[in-house]
Order: C-alpha cells, then structure tokens, then sequence
C-alpha cells in the first residue's frame, strides 16, 4: 500500500511537528476520530483560539484536514480529522529530530505503563504487551518485514465501527 509520505525537513517544518500542544491534537484525532476545534479546545483546556491556530500549522503541513461539515444549533461545525499520510522527520541526524524521537517514544511508554498500572489483571483479550529480542534477517526479509507491518498499520489507522485505538511503537535497527 502505498500512502503519502510528508518529510519534514525544514526547521521551521519541524518544529511545528514537534509542538507538545500539535502532538496532542494528532494523538487525539487519532483515537477519538474527526474533533470540532471546539471539542479540541475542551480535550486541551485551551481556548478555541488557540486549538484553531494550532490545527491550521497541522493544516499547513498536510497533517491535519477537514473530515465534514455539520449543522449544530444553527451554527456550521467543522470536523478536523488527521490525514492519513506517512511522517518522516528526514534522514539527518540531530539533536531535535533525536529529541522528537525520544518525546514520541515516551509518550507511547507513558501510555503503556499507565495503562498496565491500571489493568494489574491481564484482560481475556489482548490489552497491552511488549516484545523484545533479535532476530536474524537476510537484508531482503528485514525490507520485507518492514513492508509488512508499513503495510498493516496503513490498513487499521482509520477508526470504524467496532474498533478500539491502540498506540504503538515499533523500534528496529540492524544490531
């Protein structure tokens, strides 16, 4: 499956990414789905100003865009959703794309531990886990395995009906 793929790889790119208040507009369009400014606004307890100005910079990226239009009490509401798209923060080194990764990776650890401190119980169906080791790949099979979950995470990152949000993060490097 082949999807858009945005690299950020200006600085000023970059640190409209990196913003704390833009990574949570993106982690809560992606699990709760398509969100007026409004609603955002409440998520963030910020102000609608400030959630609308925010959106657009996610806008100008192309990371965020208009799901639908609504009529609500006589007033037009606009549902922003995160466009499904690949992001790249670009094949330099550095220190803030080292620190983007690092407040991404914590942000997913966060959620694991919080949740696992909550649900002290393994649920019947799968809930939380983590895997870690080696294995050993042809460069061929480590392309294809990449390709594999690439293609996967593509598939499920829309929310339907019948569906419950898990964030993730997957972490591979030739050893």
């Amino acid at each position: 499956m082949n999807r858009k793929r945005i690299i950020l790889s200006s600085d000023a790119d970059l640190r409209i990414f990196m913003h704390p208040t833009r990574q949570n507009i993106l982690h809560l369009l992606s699990v709760r789905g398509p969100m007026t400014i409004k609603m955002l606004a409440t998520s963030l307890s910020a102000s609608s100003s400030s959630a609308k100005h925010h959106v657009l910079q996610l806008a100008k990226l192309g990371l965020v865009e208009i799901d639908h239009k609504e009529q609500i009490h006589g007033i037009t509401a606009t549902y922003y959703r995160r466009t499904a798209v690949e992001v790249s923060i670009g094949a330099e080194q550095g220190g803030d794309r080292e620190l983007l990764a690092q407040n991404l990776l914590r942000e997913v650890e966060d959620g694991f531990f919080t949740y696992i401190r909550k649900t002290p119980i393994p649920p019947a169906h799968f809930g939380a886990d983590m895997r870690t080791g080696v294995v050993h790949l042809t460069q061929e099979e480590a392309d294809s395995l990449n390709g594999l979950i690439a293609d996967f995470l593509a598939k499920h990152e829309e929310n339907r009906d019948g569906t419950l949000p898990f964030a993730y993060a997957l972490l591979a490097y030739r050893a």
